[in-house]
């Protein structure tokens, strides 16, 4: 027993020796945990060996040992093959990482330079914002002075067009009283031409007997064909003077061309000295407030010499020999109304050259400026009108001359009526057919209707007919042209006023505006040039401007 006992320890020992190598790196990691004593299991053979010395509880510690030494070994094992397992793991993880580390640091090299190039032109880049923000900056300012200049200039150009609206509205105001003026004049020659020798063969007609048959004196035959060569005589008198007349009038229209003419060429060099004039403008001005009180004046002196010529037609055929005295004194009042009227006319044309010339003074400080030629344009539309005026003035003194020859011509007519109806009147007669021829002369001068109606129908029963109805409607018709005349001449002069008044504010309103826009253009200007030399002194980033944007 003992031999198998002693064999078997000593086997267990060398067992012991063999496993103590293989965990010796395991002890060595686990130096700080407690040695256990390792004691081998004895086992004998009772066939070779005796049986150990040792007590059976001793065997029974020594094989839980070792059971528990076993255990250990194999969990040591274990976590042997674990740690192994892990080890390689880690060092794939390890080469793996140190791989992407190595990739990393050389990306990092890379992303570092380029991070410089970078910087380097953000910082080149910041100062080519900086400067284009400075020229940002100068063009809003550009734009907006632009814009500021594009609203005057648009308002002013809303208000030039709205002035040429007003003054195409005045314009077109002008051509209707133009319009109306030329229609009043036509009515006036219509009227003048009923003015014809027919009426006065009537009136010679109506002074015949009612029943045309011939006395027994033969008186009637006679004093018949007396007054139809008289008729005749008249007849071709008159032909004789509107031929004359029709003369006349070629010689005024000729003269007046040459004089309108005379004119237009006198207000061009008008425009061209217009700087001399300036101290005239102030005297025409208060030359042409006297003339419209002169103006005014005549017109009244106008009316109280038709009233007069008016009642002239009404007076008594008794007062002959004072109507005879007071002829001439009338015919001179007229001729010095005339005069007057033709002074005021040659006045009026001066004082139209007068503000043709103010407007032009007005207009040279301009000349210099671009809208030059459309205030000269303007200035001679205004010479053209004033023109216009002047020929309608003249026009109108043409043709009261006319009136007043044809009311001449009336007059001398009714002298030489009456002086027939006179011879025609028997010398010897009494007290009715005197009273009789006295009525037919009252009736036959036009003068007194009234008091031939109330004169006595004793003597004049035979000739007092059909005389006072004829001599009548030609007294209502020569009332109803006088009356007519008068009203036209006098509406021609307060239309003639009411035109030149109109005129005249129409231009010192259109020279107003003018000068206005002048002045605002001048203004204009001076900005422009102020914002021309500073855009020359500013510096030019232009081409620095398309560089930096081709780099960006």
């Amino acid at each position: 027993r003992r031999h198998i006992d002693q064999l078997t320890a000593i086997k267990a020992k060398a067992r012991l020796e063999r496993i103590e190598p293989t965990h010796h790196s395991k002890q060595t990691a686990t130096e700080s945990s407690p040695v256990v004593p390792y004691r081998a299991r004895l086992t004998c053979d009772r066939s070779t060996q005796p049986s150990p010395d040792d007590a059976p509880d001793d065997r029974c510690a020594s094989w839980a040992k070792e059971r528990l030494l076993e255990g250990q070994i194999t969990e040591l094992q274990e976590r042997l093959k674990d740690t192994e397992e892990r080890y390689h793991s880690l060092k794939l993880q390890y080469d793996t990482l140190s791989q992407v580390h190595r990739t990393l640091r050389e990306n990092y090299g890379t992303l570092q330079e380029e991070s410089e190039k970078l910087q380097f032109d953000i910082q080149h880049l910041t100062k080519c914002a900086d400067v284009l923000r400075s020229e940002l900056q100068s063009a809003r300012c550009d734009r907006d002075s632009a814009i500021e200049l594009q609203k005057i200039l648009q308002s002013e150009l809303d208000e030039s067009r709205r002035e040429r609206k007003k003054l195409q509205d005045g314009g077109e105001k002008d051509t209707k009283t133009i319009q109306d003026l030329q229609r009043q004049c036509r009515e006036m020659e219509r009227i003048l031409m009923r003015k014809n020798p027919d009426s006065i063969s009537a009136l010679i007609v109506a002074s015949k007997s009612p029943t045309g048959k011939p006395e027994p004196d033969g008186s009637n035959s006679t004093t018949c064909r007396l007054l139809e060569q008289r008729i005749a005589q008249l007849e071709a008198d008159a032909r004789k003077q509107d031929a004359k007349a029709q003369g006349i009038l070629a010689d005024v229209q000729a003269r007046f061309n040459s004089v309108q003419a005379k004119y237009e060429t006198h207000i061009a060099d008008l425009e061209m000295q217009v700087l001399s004039l300036q101290e005239i403008n102030s005297k025409l001005n208060e030359k042409i407030i006297r003339q419209m009180e002169e103006l005014a004046s005549i017109g009244s002196h106008a009316g109280t010499v038709n009233g007069s010529t008016a009642s002239f037609t009404q007076t008594d055929a008794t007062v002959e020999g004072e109507e005879e005295e007071e002829e001439e004194p009338r015919g001179r009042k007229r001729e010095a109304a005339n005069a007057k009227v033709r002074s005021i006319l040659v006045q009026t044309d001066v004082t139209g050259e007068a503000a043709a010339a103010a407007a032009a003074t007005v207009v040279v400080p301009a000349v210099r400026q671009p809208s030059a030629k459309r205030a000269q344009a303007q200035g001679k539309e205004d010479a053209h009108l004033l023109a216009t005026i002047r020929g309608m003035r003249v026009d109108l003194a043409i043709k009261e001359k006319a009136v007043q020859r044809l009311t001449r011509e009336v007059e001398e007519c009714k002298k030489t009526i009456k002086k027939l109806q006179k011879k025609k009147e028997p010398g010897p007669v009494g007290a009715g057919n005197g009273g009789g021829g006295g009525g037919r002369g009252a009736d036959s001068s036009g003068r007194s209707p009234v008091k031939v109606r109330s004169k006595p129908e004793g003597g004049g029963e035979c000739g007092a007919g059909p005389e006072p109805g004829a001599l009548r409607d030609a007294q209502s018709k020569v009332k109803l042209l006088e009356l007519d005349y008068k009203a036209l001449q006098e509406k021609r002069l307060q239309d003639l006023k009411t035109l030149q008044a109109a005129h005249e504010k129409e231009l010192a309103s259109c020279h107003e505006s003018i000068r206005f826009l002048q002045q605002r253009l001048a203004e204009s200007e001076e900005e422009l040039l102020l914002q021309r030399k500073d855009s020359k002194h500013r510096p030019n980033h232009g081409t620095d401007y398309y560089g930096l944007k081709a780099k960006v």
